[in-house]
């Protein structure tokens, strides 16, 4: 037997173990923490699947009838989409955006609509092409003259970052311009004297400006 070796006595032991037990209740408690956020977002994702489902099942039966809704198409189509079924998108979305371009009240669909032909260049999905989806953006931003501030805004930034993405970097740097002087605030003007803050919104359009600019 080594003499010079150290034997713990029955005290340190049971320090020992009562450290070990501290820090095993601790890491417990730490991961039942973190398992109720994680469980929520896990919840949360189910919930925003299954409803995504729904609203498909609900947006092809309305478009089997013989005169469905009209936001049917943009539905659907965004669905379509972010699914990653472009080629059965682009249709519904070009149908969306024509019907949005006579109502005049929104510039979603024609948004979407440059989103799903960016895709779908990228992808070579047949009749996808970049100069759809630049003619879709001029037609967002001429519907976005008959709407209120905030949505003038959102549509110039939006149809900004598609620029960036066609590598059109001087549309997109006049796009993000005219959005960061529409949205000098987080104050947000829906029209109708509906105004509400969204926290970093308008430094969130100077950043990728800025961004833009080191294009």
């Amino acid at each position: 037997m080594d003499e010079n070796r150290i034997v713990p006595s029955f005290d340190d032991e049971a320090k020992a173990r009562q450290k070990l037990n501290r820090r095993l209740v601790s890491m417990t408690v730490f991961l039942v923490i973190l398992a109720v956020p994680v469980g929520i977002a896990a919840f949360r994702l189910w919930h925003l699947y299954a409803g995504l489902n729904e609203e498909q099942a609900l947006g092809e039966a309305e478009l089997k009838k013989p005169q469905p809704r009209p936001e049917a198409y943009g539905s659907l189509g965004s669905i379509y989409l972010e699914q990653g079924r472009v080629a059965e998108a682009l249709p519904l979305l070009e149908k969306a955006a024509a019907i949005e371009a006579a109502a005049k009240t929104s510039t979603q669909d024609s948004l979407t609509l440059a989103k799903a032909e960016i895709e779908g260049s990228e992808q070579g999905v047949p009749g996808a092409s970049t100069g759809t989806a630049a003619a879709a953006l001029q037609q967002s931003l001429a519907l976005a003259q008959g709407l209120a501030v905030g949505r003038q805004a959102a549509t110039y930034f939006s149809a900004g970052l598609f620029y960036r993405e066609l590598h059109r970097k001087a549309e997109a740097l006049a796009a993000l311009q005219k959005a960061v002087a529409l949205q000098p605030d987080d104050w947000v003007d829906e029209g109708a004297g509906i105004r509400y803050k969204k926290s970093g919104l308008s430094g969130y359009y100077q950043k990728m400006l800025a961004a833009a600019q080191m294009d």
